[in-house]
């Protein structure tokens, strides 16, 4: 199959990218989150203005960044197969440059061919290319398809974050 990477446009895929990024936080979300229904998870995650503003946000302001990767990937017939965001992160001062994989989501019918590796390995290149030094990319604890990849691939942990339930 043939990937066409096509840049985002913010006007005409707004719809599908708020969707996808819910799909992603909904697979990487805390067990107890996740005891709902994703379709109980999405409607509270869409009825919160501050969720959809805050991330449209950091996805327009990163892409001020030509460095920064945000592609949806499409087939010859111009179905989207995956979404690929990886803001570019560059410290001047320090001279540490990196690349962040905020979101990598491949659609139902396109799994389990090897895109989501292609797209990492995609990114990685694109890293390399501008100069930096680390890719870093998570994940949910509980995510073990999206945890074996990128073991697969090379990555290593490297921090570990906590939260506890006080309810």
């Amino acid at each position: 199959m043939s990937l066409i990477h096509r840049r985002i446009d913010l006007y005409k895929d707004t719809g599908y990218l708020l969707e996808r990024h819910c799909r992603i936080n909904y697979e990487c979300d805390t067990p107890w989150h996740r005891k709902m229904s994703y379709d109980e998870y999405r409607q509270e995650w869409f009825s919160w203005q501050c969720q959809k503003d805050g991330f449209l946000n950091a996805l327009t302001d990163s892409m001020k960044d030509g460095r920064t990767i945000a592609e949806i990937i499409e087939n010859e017939a111009g179905e989207a197969v995956a979404y690929l965001w990886a803001p570019f992160h560059a410290d001047e001062e320090s001279g540490f440059y990196f690349a962040d994989v905020q979101d990598l989501y491949v659609e139902q019918g396109f799994r389990k061919q090897g895109i989501a590796s292609y797209l990492l390995d995609y990114a990685e290149t694109k890293a390399r290319e501008n100069g930096a030094a680390v890719i870093r990319s998570g994940t949910g604890c509980e995510n073990m398809k999206s945890v074996a990849l990128h073991e697969k691939m090379g990555y290593y942990q490297y921090r570990y974050e906590y939260e506890k339930l006080l309810k």
